[in-house]
């Protein structure tokens, strides 16, 4: 899905004049310094104003995006478990009934048995008889104390009855409830998406024009504030994690194509334009550059001769110079450079420069995260 180019041609993007070069750009790619409040070096400014509100309004959408689908989804498992929860009490409420019912006509017959001569020495008689131990009066005794705890059982199954009905219709009416607000929350996070598919839409365009202008899409102070105040991190407490937190793995390293110079030199995650990219280590922001076929691209120095490359951005979120935790935000997925569509195009290399890289995936594997 990227391509990596080694040698670009000055018609990729339009160098502006003694424009300052971070350590990690390569001939024909824009750059902004590598230390925190040196002037930036792009061109385009009029648009930079445009790109930084809409990569804010990406981010805010896709933040409440995703907290009405996390609302959704938990009120859907509510409304499935008071569901549940009424099914099962009013089998249980139907249980509960029918062996009322047989007690019921247990005890009858008894009674039945007792009365239908219209004598109960005859029933104790013949009770008796077939016992052949017990005295008559024990044997009356017997079963009129069966017939009352017969009797007694009765109601409190009819009693459980009633209480166990009666859950299932306040669990039903609980269900009814949920599933309004599920459906509320449905259409709240429908409004979330279509809004975030237009901003999505409209930093595509602004981001590549700014990349091909010499731009490198590096967001003001005042945005980063405020990204961290719709969207803070919690800490995740691992050294190392993905880049991004939801993907699809596409084009892998090494693979071979039209599209690169000497084969694919980082693992692709497919994600939309705008999605969070987060710093995969502890590390200084050693680059940002842009112009060539990477687009808007960033490099992270993690020390020990390491560095992780995010390519492809639509804008970024951290200058050079500044240090970075793991899972920090540190800039917004794209389509920027030589790029078939939206994707993040991750490397971690041994040298700040493209053909030091190794394959991400199983290193990320080795130390301890998910892919």
């Amino acid at each position: 899905m990227c391509a990596l180019v080694l040698v670009v041609s000055a018609a990729v993007g339009v160098a502006a004049p003694n424009i300052p070069v971070a350590k990690a750009a390569a001939p024909g790619r824009h750059a902004i310094g590598d230390r925190p409040g040196e002037p930036r070096a792009e061109t385009g400014h009029s648009a930079r104003p445009r790109l930084a509100e809409v990569s804010l309004e990406v981010i805010r959408l896709g933040e409440a995006a995703s907290q009405a689908g996390r609302s959704y989804e938990a009120r859907r498992r509510a409304v499935q478990q008071q569901r549940a929860e009424s099914d099962r009490l009013r089998a249980e409420a139907d249980r509960a009934r029918r062996m009322a019912e047989a007690l019921h006509r247990r005890a009858g017959a008894i009674a039945d048995a007792q009365y239908r001569t219209g004598s109960r020495v005859a029933y104790t008689l013949r009770t008796a008889a077939f016992d052949g131990r017990k005295p008559l009066v024990s044997v009356y005794e017997e079963a009129a104390r069966r017939e009352r705890a017969l009797v007694a059982r009765v109601g409190t199954v009819q009693r459980a009855g009633r209480m166990l009905a009666g859950g299932s219709a306040t669990a039903t009416a609980r269900a009814a409830a949920f599933a309004a607000d599920r459906d509320r929350l449905r259409e709240a996070r429908a409004r979330a998406d279509r809004g975030l598919d237009s901003a999505r839409v409209a930093l595509r365009q602004l981001a590549s024009q700014a990349s091909r202008s010499g731009n490198c899409g590096t967001l003001p102070s005042e945005v980063t504030s405020a990204v961290r105040a719709v969207a803070p991190l919690v800490a995740p407490g691992a050294p190392w994690m993905r880049p991004v937190e939801h993907y699809v793995l596409s084009a892998p390293f090494g693979g071979a194509g039209s599209r690169w110079a000497a084969g694919h030199t980082g693992q692709d995650f497919a994600v939309p334009v705008g999605t969070p990219v987060r710093a995969a280590g502890e590390g200084r922001i050693e680059s940002v550059t842009c112009g060539d076929g990477l687009g808007i691209s960033m490099v992270v120095r993690h020390g020990e001769g390491l560095y992780t490359e995010y390519a492809h951005l639509s804008a970024t979120l951290a200058r050079p110079g500044q240090r970075v935790t793991p899972g920090e935000r540190i800039a917004l997925s794209g389509d920027t450079g030589n790029s078939t569509g939206p994707h993040l195009h991750f490397e971690v290399r041994r040298t700040p420069y493209l053909g030091s890289g190794i394959d991400p995936v199983p290193w990320l594997r080795k130390h301890g995260v998910r892919v």
